[in-house]
Order: C-alpha cells, then sequence, then structure tokens
C-alpha cells in the first residue's frame, strides 16, 4: 500500500471515529452555546452527516457556572417542569436553577437545540458537563481538539496594567485626592440615622 493510499484510508478512518471536544462557557451566552454545542453532538460538522447516521462526537463543556444571559434573561427567563402529578408544575427562573445546578442550563440550553425528537436522548449522553475546570482524568486523556468561543471573554478592571490605564481617553480631570475602587477601598459612613415617624430629630 502506498503512502498516499494510507493517508487517505487515515482520513476516512478519522471522519467515523468520535472525537471530543473542549469548549469554555466563561461568560458565553447560554442559548449560543448550546446550539454551537448541538450542532457538533448531532456531528453536522462531518461530511458524512446525515439525519438518519448517528455520527456526533463528544463535547466536554467546562467552567459552566460561568455561563452568561442576555439582558435580564436571569430573573425573567421561567422555566416550567410539569411531573404530571396533582400539584406538580413548578415555573422556576433561571437563577435559582443556576444556584442549584450551575451545569443545568447549559444542558437545558443543548437539549433544546437538538430538537423536538426521540434521538436527541442518545445525542445528550455525549454532553459531559463540568462546573469549573476539574474534570476526571479518563476525560483529559480522551480530549482530541478544543472548539473555539462564541464571545470574546471581557476584562475586568482589575487586568488592564498601569501602561493601558494611562492610554485610555479622559474625559474628566479628577482632583489629585480622587481615588479608584480597584486600587483603594473606602472607609463605611456608617447607618444614616433617620428618626422615627412622627418624631422630630433633635
Amino acid at each position: 500500500m502506498s503512502l498516499t493510499g494510507r493517508i487517505a484510508k487515515s482520513r476516512q478512518w478519522l471522519q467515523f471515529a468520535r472525537h471530543w471536544h473542549l469548549l469554555d462557557a466563561n461568560h458565553q451566552d447560554a442559548y449560543k452555546l448550546g446550539e454551537k454545542v448541538a450542532y457538533h453532538l448531532v456531528g453536522k460538522h462531518k461530511p458524512i452527516w446525515h439525519p438518519e447516521t448517528d455520527c456526533g462526537d463528544h463535547v466536554v463543556v467546562v467552567n459552566c457556572k460561568n455561563v452568561a444571559m442576555e439582558g435580564f434573561d436571569w430573573k425573567h427567563k421561567i422555566y416550567h417542569f410539569d411531573n404530571q402529578y396533582p400539584q406538580g408544575r413548578a415555573d422556576i427562573p433561571a437563577h435559582q436553577i443556576h444556584e442549584y445546578d450551575p451545569c443545568r442550563i447549559v444542558f437545558m440550553a443543548t437539549y433544546k437545540q437538538l430538537g423536538n425528537n426521540l434521538v436527541r436522548r442518545r445525542h445528550i449522553q455525549r454532553l459531559h458537563l463540568f462546573p469549573d475546570t476539574e474534570m476526571p482524568e479518563f476525560v483529559k486523556r480522551n480530549i482530541s481538539n478544543q472548539l473555539e468561543q462564541i464571545q470574546l471573554v471581557p476584562k475586568k478592571s482589575t487586568d488592564y496594567t498601569a501602561e493601558e490605564r494611562a492610554a485610555f481617553p479622559k474625559l474628566v480631570r479628577f482632583p489629585k485626592n480622587h481615588f479608584e475602587e480597584w486600587e483603594h477601598t473606602s472607609k463605611s459612613q456608617g447607618r444614616h440615622p433617620k428618626p422615627a415617624f412622627g418624631k422630630t430629630k433633635e
């Protein structure tokens, strides 16, 4: 067998093999993240993809506790649960679900993007979610590719160096005794005493 034939055979084998992709969910939109994860779970990124062919890959998502939502969706996005029992219906906002299980929001966003069919139950089994960067050793050994994040991670004010802060255009000239919150801490002035209703302040 020639070298060209071996390379073509190995490439064909790689197309049918199940790869493990790593994706960082730090400051990523939950719905856009679920769409990208579902795209690789189904296997639509492969040339051999077919709706009736189970050729998807494994996807490992880390830092699920730092996932983001647009606007006020943490408060206004309501998830409906119903176990078909009397008084078994519950409407829970997204922030309560995220506090109970940091990986649940990413799971439900991905499960919805897989479509309303019975095949998604098989696809979702290849999704591995972790609240932080800690994961089992066998998962680390199987990871073969890292997916690009959907959005850029914003930098905090403490992440900028002194040279970068000095290069920022200044619209206001602060006095010399002005201090910045990330460099100094202000002393608490205490609670403002408010007289009771119907009584005047002495």
